[in-house]
């Protein structure tokens, strides 16, 4: 695959200088700084989560998902969430829960948040067999690798989603490359400069920009744990595609399973705990929870 990536960047850039790109709440550098203090408050935390009640509801949904918590055993409340999860953890699905709620504009942008979600579910479930990546970072990173994809289909909507995302789902290598070779750019790039402009973390941009790339060998020399998160992101994004999708499977999505899958050296249960996890949220879309 011969990316160009200085040409793909450049292009990323320029065009998001076109479109609206919305900006990270402040309540995520809040929480930066209250994570930053020499001894972080639970309270103090619960409460600059609670100022969203529009978002409560679903941080609190997202939560028991990512966890993959017992039915007989949710999160029901934010000081609840607090005092069970790391304060990386709740900026982790703090601002997962934002971008899913104020993102999607149309009927294919939230098709693109539902396939991410759950593909970030089964990342996220994968983890748990990779060292040195977090499950609510796994989440975050496998749920934003299309966010790119929702500011091109902005720059051109009649035809990026139809005609050049869609055709990653089983052609995860051949279509992004025609992609990029239409744009001069792709929403990898695009996804990497904005996670940037936003200041999130070096190992979602670099894993944003990389988890297209099918020598995941060179992946592994440039930074180990970027590397692993991509291949965590192929092996999620078959998953996804043997679960929900009624389409073929096509050769190049299952060497693209099967060789990230033994990059990461995934044992059966491990997939079979991914594809439980998808079934048993995948489609739970709507589960809201209340608070006092």
């Amino acid at each position: 695959m011969k990316i160009e990536m200085k040409l793909g960047m450049d292009q990323a850039t320029q065009l998001i200088q076109q479109i609206k790109v919305e900006t990270v709440p402040p309540e995520i550098y809040q929480l930066e700084e209250l994570m930053g203090a020499e001894q972080p408050n639970a309270s103090d935390i619960a409460h600059l989560i609670s100022k969203h009640p529009e978002l409560l509801g679903d941080f609190l949904s997202l939560t028991n998902k990512v966890l993959n918590r017992p039915q007989d055993d949710l999160i029901l409340e934010p000081l609840a969430a607090v005092n069970l999860l790391g304060l990386q953890e709740i900026q982790h699905l703090f601002l997962s829960t934002y971008l899913k709620k104020q993102l999607p504009t149309s009927d294919q942008d939230r098709k693109i948040i539902l396939h991410s979600m759950r593909s970030g579910l089964a990342a996220a479930e994968l983890s748990y067999w990779v060292n040195e990546i977090d499950r609510t970072e796994a989440y975050l990173v496998a749920f934003m690798q299309d966010i790119g994809a929702i500011f091109i289909m902005r720059h051109d909507f009649d035809h990026y989603a139809e005609t050049y995302l869609n055709a990653q789902l089983n052609e995860p290598f051949s279509g992004y490359q025609a992609e990029f070779e239409h744009y001069q750019t792709a929403h990898t790039f695009v996804g990497s400069v904005i996670a940037r402009r936003w200041h999130l973390s070096d190992l979602l941009s670099k894993s944003l920009l990389l988890h297209h790339q099918n020598e995941l060998e060179s992946v592994q020399a440039y930074s180990p744990n970027v590397a692993k998160m991509v291949a965590l992101i192929q092996v999620a994004n078959y998953l996804v595609f043997k679960t929900f999708s009624d389409h073929y499977m096509t050769e190049e999505l299952q060497q693209s399973f099967e060789h990230a899958r033994t990059f990461l050296a995934l044992p059966d249960n491990a997939i079979d705990a991914a594809e439980a996890a998808l079934k048993k949220w995948g489609n739970d879309d709507h589960m809201h929870f209340s608070s006092h």
